[in-house]
């Protein structure tokens, strides 16, 4: 008896919200009634009938921009064989035609039964933006329905302006689908909000009703998300090699050495059609996610390729991993040129979830990006970023004009923690204790010893741009203490980590604490930097003084989950053990990170660059309701 009263109060919201869309119709046999997923419960029934006709954060149905390619049609070459331009490459995907070609992306709605439908009578259903494509099933199925997608797209036609649906339809029910055919790139433009009409006329008479849905945010991972594809670029072929595409043997040993920590069980990707091997740099992983049946998420990568117009490398998102349930963003017009390293993949990256000191709830983390010198990244970017709603992660601006590439990820991080307030901690390069490891070595009699013990071969070539071969071969730990410009330097840096790490702290519950700080040494650096293709250098100089990391930067590492590959230090080596990567080791074992490390010293440290520049990771896609 208990279970049957919870049962009808339950379904009374939905009960009452019928009574008030009858007492709007003309007639019980002339009410049209279209219904969505309003309750997120991944189906569409009588439970959505209460407030569908408004949107909020807490209720309301939701669709995805369907911009996979499905049946891998779209095409990388025109019908002469030249590539297609970035506009064209980004123009076909699954939402691109007349077609469903992944009915799974598409959000289920319907039209209720009207049984004693007049045989006269005529419906429409329409939406009030092109930006949507709305379908219907063949022989639809009713309100009740679970099986919206279990046929094959021919199964489901265009709805367009001219269609209309008899008595026959009207009376058993319309199944219907419904995806966006774009991005929500602009809120003044579309903010990605939806209303979905049915009409229906009969005699002199209509009626009308309508629902609303909103397109889900597109959102970037964090790294309490568990890891799925670990993504790098493959060594360039040597009888292709040039100044721009150098063949180097430095990536494969990158490579394999990666290969061979992650192990079989971890799925490896590598990109083939540019040797670009910032992978972390040319696009962002991100995704869009809606409800399913029975808990269940759908979602859709949408990988975001960077703001870097003439970066060729970018392309390979819509050329070698778009596919089914993979689509791409291409940044639109005045979003950035050339290879400005501002607008480069590894200046954004996303705290985890979060409730702010201002007790401001960030459900799916909030992303930070670094300005230089008050300059911000392309603008188009950012608007995108910050056109996800309220479900979205709209930026955190730090400072990172002070580094020679500029990127956020050179100086802080984000590890899971299960001692701290939040479930993560923040990691961050710390000169202090980098300095202060190298005077109790020198304290301890060993200033003599070499501060680099990197022994391998040394041969620069067109990239190395950052190599000090007298630091590598000839400075010890005293020669460094003694060199003024380097402390110089290490304290300008230090005031730009403790100025950001002051501004997240304002922001995010933290304690000091809580902090991780990892020992990071840097040095200032002059840049001379070659052309690329595009005539534009790769870094193009905002002001400032700029410096590098003097060893590899163990910030700039990998997490995943608990598991933390880092670049392979090459600190001074006392009685067998390499005393920075010790201390950098107790640094994150300290929150339970186990960490291994692999040696880029040449392949990408000298570059400007360390692990998580030459890695991607794909996560697992979470709701964001």
């Amino acid at each position: 008896m208990r279970t049957s009263l919870n049962r009808l109060l339950y379904l009374l919201p939905a009960v009452f919200s019928l009574a008030s869309s009858l007492e709007n119709c003309s007639s019980a046999a002339l009410c049209p009634r279209i219904l969505a997923d309003s309750n997120r419960d991944g189906l569409v029934n009588e439970l959505d009938s209460n407030d569908r006709r408004t949107w909020t954060l807490d209720r309301g149905a939701t669709f995805l921009p369907n911009v996979g390619d499905g049946a891998s049609r779209c095409p990388v070459l025109d019908l002469v064989g030249d590539p297609l331009s970035n506009a064209e490459l980004s123009r076909c995907h699954d939402a691109s035609g007349d077609r469903l070609l992944s009915p799974r992306f598409a959000a289920p709605l319907s039209t209720s039964p009207i049984p004693d439908i007049s045989p006269d009578a005529i419906g429409r259903i329409y939406a009030d933006t092109e930006r949507v494509r709305i379908f219907w099933k063949h022989g639809g199925v009713g309100v009740n329905a679970t099986d919206h997608f279990s046929g094959v797209s021919d199964e489901w036609a265009l709805v367009d302006q001219q269609l209309s649906f008899n008595a026959s339809s009207l009376r058993n029910g319309i199944a219907l689908a419904l995806d966006g055919r774009e991005l929500v790139t602009d809120p003044d433009i579309w903010d990605g909000q939806v209303k979905v009409f049915f009409e229906i006329k009969s005699r002199n008479e209509t009626a009308q009703d309508s629902v609303v849905l909103k397109q889900a945010p597109v959102l970037l991972h964090h790294h309490l998300q568990r890891p799925e594809v670990v993504l790098s670029t493959a060594p360039g072929d040597p009888a292709t090699s040039n100044i721009y595409n150098p063949a180097s043997p430095w990536q494969a040993h990158f490579i394999q050495q990666l290969q061979d920590t992650l192990g079989a069980d971890t799925n490896f990707t590598l990109f083939h059609q540019d040797v670009d091997i910032w992978a972390q740099d040319f696009f962002e992983p991100a995704y869009a996610s809606m409800p399913g049946p029975n808990g269940t998420i759908i979602a859709l990568r949408i990988l975001l390729r960077s703001a870097q117009s003439t970066r060729a490398a970018g392309r390979q998102v819509f050329t070698q991993i778009r596919g089914p349930g993979i689509g791409a963003l291409q940044p639109p017009p005045g979003s950035g040129f050339g290879h400005e390293e501002i607008n480069s993949g590894g200046n954004i990256e996303t705290i985890p979830p979060y409730v702010s000191r201002s007790e401001k709830s960030w459900p799916n983390g909030r992303i930070i990006m670094g300005k230089h010198f008050g300059i911000p990244p392309a603008d188009a970017m950012v608007r995108f970023l910050q056109s996800q709603g309220n479900g979205g992660q709209s930026p955190l601006f730090l400072e990172a004009g002070w580094l020679a590439i500029g990127h956020v990820d050179e100086f802080v991080q984000f590890l899971p923690s299960s001692s701290s307030l939040t479930n993560f901690t923040i990691a961050v390069a710390d000169t202090r204790s980098a300095l202060g490891l190298l005077i109790n070595i020198q304290a301890a009699g060993h200033g003599d010893i070499p501060a680099v013990s990197y022994d391998g071969d040394i041969t620069p070539d067109a990239r190395t741009l950052f190599l000090d071969t007298e630091l590598v071969r000839n400075t010890t730990i005293s020669g460094l203490l003694l060199d003024e410009s380097l402390l110089a330097a290490n304290e300008y840096a230090q005031q730009h980590i403790d100025d950001n790490l002051a501004l997240l702290l304002e922001e995010i519950p933290l304690r000091e604490e809580d902090i991780l700080r990892v020992p990071v040494l840097f040095k200032e650096v002059t840049l001379t930097l070659p052309a690329t293709p595009d005539g534009l250098p790769p870094v193009l100089d905002r002001g400032g003084r700029k410096v590098v990391s003097v060893f590899p930067n163990a910030v700039n590492g990998l997490v995943l989950g608990k598991r933390y590959i880092a670049p392979k230090q090459w600190g001074p080596v006392v009685d067998g053990v390499d005393v920075l990567a010790e201390a950098v080791e107790g640094v994150y074992t300290s929150v339970d990170m186990s960490v291994e490390f692999i040696d880029d010293y040449m392949s990408h440290h000298v570059r400007g660059g360390e692990v998580h520049c030459g890695t991607n990771t794909f996560r697992e896609m979470g709701r964001w309701w």
